[in-house]
């Protein structure tokens, strides 16, 4: 296996982007911050235009014009008895949709992802909601550790590699479930402890080098989030370093690199070193016209709503750290 690369040490972590100090132009940063308030209003009537209530509800509270509760207690008013969740959209498009369909992931634990996806943004890993949907996860987990299904389809078509392929299909639900799981107080050791063999067993650098993103995010997740300690600091290096490749080639847009540094809390993920005027520059020149992001998204407005909404995250993180 090839050396982890190494991390410059010579940045700022502000959390988990880096920045090479304080700016020396205090007018840039301001027409900074006035070009991203705008790019907020404009993000926000997308989502009024073609989100739903809870889609809405959500950028308010990015925008901090609503408490994180009434997200919460949206969510806990779908909840089902057994603690699952329906699923409430507007969270994964693009290609994380097509990783979750692969993946042969059911209507329960689509929903249970989005809303641990949700509670992590307005930091309610901690409530109630969190800790049903978490025993429920114990249940639902396959004996090798991890969620979704084979698929029969593919199975029939060619038995000997259907059960490798199924397990690296697997491998984001898997990773972003167990990573969120993990930083709820409600997750039993065991649960992890399988995750954990599931994924340290797909574990390699060729997995993130290639360019999938969705590895990069499920990887990262896992390990930031404390799955696995004897590996997590090489593989987070390697997957903060094809994150950042993928940025500075223009492969992976801004608000695809911030939606992993997010998801994960990117202070632990010591491969990557952004800096925050270029990430927000950066993703806010993916602004389309109508006030969107994700423009190419074959699923339309609708489907470019869940970007939009990590964009308004992203954005509002990053006037922050500025």
């Amino acid at each position: 296996m090839p050396n982890a690369p190494d991390t410059p040490d010579d940045v700022i972590q502000i959390g988990g982007l880096a920045s090479p100090g304080e700016p020396d132009d205090t007018q840039a940063v301001l027409a900074l911050r006035e070009r991203a308030a705008t790019a907020l209003e404009r993000g926000l009537a997308f989502v009024e235009a073609y989100g739903d209530e809870l889609a809405l509800m959500r950028a308010h509270v990015v925008l901090e014009a609503a408490s994180p509760d009434v997200v919460i207690d949206a969510l806990a008013s779908r909840q089902q008895d057994d603690g699952t969740c329906p699923p409430v959209g507007f969270v994964f498009s693009g290609a994380r949709s097509a990783e979750l369909r692969v993946a042969g992931v059911d209507a329960a634990q689509v929903g249970a992802l989005e809303a641990l996806s949700i509670l992590a943004e307005v930091r309610g890993l901690t409530r109630p909601v969190a800790e049903k949907l978490v025993g429920w996860l114990g249940r639902a987990q396959r004996v090798d550790g991890s969620w979704g299904h084979v698929d029969p389809v593919r199975e029939a078509e060619d038995p000997d590699g259907a059960e490798a392929r199924a397990a690296d299909d697997r491998l984001f639900v898997t990773g972003m479930l167990a990573g969120y799981a993990m930083r709820t107080p409600f997750v039993r050791p065991e649960v992890t402890d399988w995750a954990g063999r599931f994924l340290t067993g797909l574990w390699s650098p060729d997995r993130v080098e290639d360019g999938r993103l969705s590895a990069i995010a499920a990887f990262a997740n896992f390990f930031a989030n404390g799955g696995a300690p004897d590996l997590s600091d090489e593989a987070l290096q390697w997957c903060g370093r094809e994150l950042e490749r993928g940025f500075r080639s223009q492969r992976f847009e801004a608000v695809d690199v911030l939606r992993v540094l997010f998801s994960c809390d990117a202070e632990a993920m010591p491969g990557a070193t952004f800096d925050v005027v270029e990430l927000l520059e950066r993703l806010l020149d993916e602004q389309a016209q109508d006030g969107g992001f994700a423009a190419l998204d074959p699923g339309g407005p609708p489907g470019r709503v869940a970007p939009t909404l990590d964009a308004l995250f992203g954005v509002r993180s990053l006037c922050r750290a500025l």
